[in-house]
């Protein structure tokens, strides 16, 4: 007993802190990786940040470990729990002022570091609204000076055709006082033979009456035919669409120039490389770990749970599970892409849709040249004006946002919105070579492009 009391005191105390509570390990466990904790602070922070990993060197377990009490570290910890020596009341209690006072400056820094947020949030939000109320101000305007001249051309319009029809209007009552006068201009064809026939030179009363009949309609058929005389009644049908249409533009001006200007505020720049364990036997990574092209041949690579092995993707080799991340990705003139964030507890093995129900949140261009969100249930087209050489990605995990940019000119392509629970990757596919056709590789980017 003696001869281990002696032992024990020649080991520093911090082999028998627990890392996490800082404090002598109770009922210890031991990870996988080697590092040990005690069994209610390492489940504790498990469930705290909802994912099984170690809290030392952040290696992720796929499931969680089935953890034992260490026996033996247990009891050399009881140990000397019991014979560690004491220090002097003095040296104690200085040593705790000490490590006190420790505490108080760090959480005294702690506070003005947040107070420093805080103060920045406040000048973020006050900018965000000025913009705001310039935007929309600018939009109401807009939309004021355009109902205006819309209101405008109604009138316009409308007055045109009162003018039109009042014209018409006085036309018909001109003739209708002459059809009443008995007007002769009204008659032209009244000729002498009419006369004649009309006085008995021609025939019986039989032929007589039909000579009136003729002579009458003949004289209507050179006056204007109204019957073909018609007005629009719905003039102005079209106006304010055309109207409206004019403003979406404006709109979608001003959220481009937005959307530029939200780029450059994300644009911090996310170091990502690739993950050679999880690439599809298909796919070949490049020894930077920063392209990745299909070879249309199958590769001789080990069989593990992390690697793909009917979809051609490959995951980034970083995961996140708070905050902001930004990478943009080369595509130039690839006929076929997939590009995104997907779950690190996806499934990899055999088929499976890309859709947000089963973990993946991406964006592809088809060999037929569409453009797609991959969404559920069925996929949205996004129509762009300009074809992208180089995509941004932005994940913003706490507000479950995973947005799309055209990097060249910063105009938005599509965001998802979701709850995030578990640790998300990149994921990259090239698509298929398509006889050559689509062999470039896709290109995780170090620079930004200058929008």
């Amino acid at each position: 007993m003696a001869s281990t009391i002696s032992t024990i005191s020649l080991v520093s105390e911090r082999h028998f802190l627990c890392p996490l509570c800082k404090d002598i390990f109770s009922s210890p466990v031991t990870t996988p990786c080697g590092h040990s904790f005690c069994q209610e602070c390492l489940c504790g922070y498990w469930t705290r940040h909802r994912s099984d990993y170690c809290p030392l060197c952040k290696r992720l377990f796929h499931s969680r470990p089935d953890l034992s009490v260490n026996r033996i570290l247990a009891d050399v910890c009881d140990n000397y729990r019991t014979t560690r020596p004491e220090s002097p009341e003095e040296s104690h209690n200085t040593l705790q002022v000490v490590d006190i006072d420790q505490m108080i400056q760090e959480r005294l820094k702690k506070v003005d570091r947040l107070r420093h947020s805080l103060q920045l949030l406040k000048n973020s939000c006050v900018r965000e609204v000025r913009e705001s109320q310039k935007v929309f101000s600018a939009l109401v305007s807009s939309m004021e000076k355009s109902h205006k001249a819309v209101v405008a051309a109604i009138e316009e319009r409308q007055g045109e055709e009162e003018r039109i029809v009042e014209k018409l209007v006085k036309e018909l009552e001109q003739e209708i006082l002459q059809l009443r006068n008995g007007d002769t201009d009204l008659r032209p064809c009244h000729s002498q033979q009419s006369h004649d026939e009309l006085c008995g030179g021609g025939g019986g009363g039989g032929q007589k009456s039909v000579a009136v009949s003729t002579t009458s309609t003949t004289g209507y058929s050179e006056r204007r035919d109204w019957s073909k005389v018609t007005m629009e009644t719905d003039p102005c049908m079209g106006v304010t669409r055309r109207a409206v249409s004019d403003l979406m533009d404006v709109v979608k001006g001003e959220l481009c120039r937005l959307s530029k200007a939200e780029l450059k505020k994300i644009q911090k720049y996310t170091d990502i490389s690739l993950s050679p364990k999880t690439a599809h036997a298909f796919l070949s990574v490049s020894e930077d770990r920063k392209q990745v092209r299909h070879t249309d041949k199958h590769q001789e690579v080990p069989d593990n749970p992390k690697r793909f092995d009917r979809v051609a993707n490959v995951l980034g080799r970083e995961s996140f599970s708070s905050g902001r991340y930004y990478w943009e990705v080369e595509v130039g003139e690839k006929i076929e892409w997939n590009l995104g964030v997907a779950r690190q507890s996806i499934n990899r093995k055999g088929k499976f849709t890309v859709s947000p129900a089963n973990g993946f949140w991406t964006l592809s261009l088809k060999s037929g040249g569409q453009y797609v969100a991959n969404t559920s249930p069925t996929v949205t087209p996004v129509g762009l004006e300009q074809k992208p050489r180089k995509v941004g990605v932005f994940l913003d995990y706490v507000e479950g946002r995973v947005s799309f940019y055209c990097a060249e000119t910063g105009v938005h392509i599509h965001t998802f919105t979701d709850g995030f629970t578990d640790r998300l990757h990149p994921l990259f596919s090239p698509g298929r070579q398509h006889g050559g056709r689509n062999i470039a590789p896709l290109t995780i980017s170090t620079s930004f492009c200058s929008i």
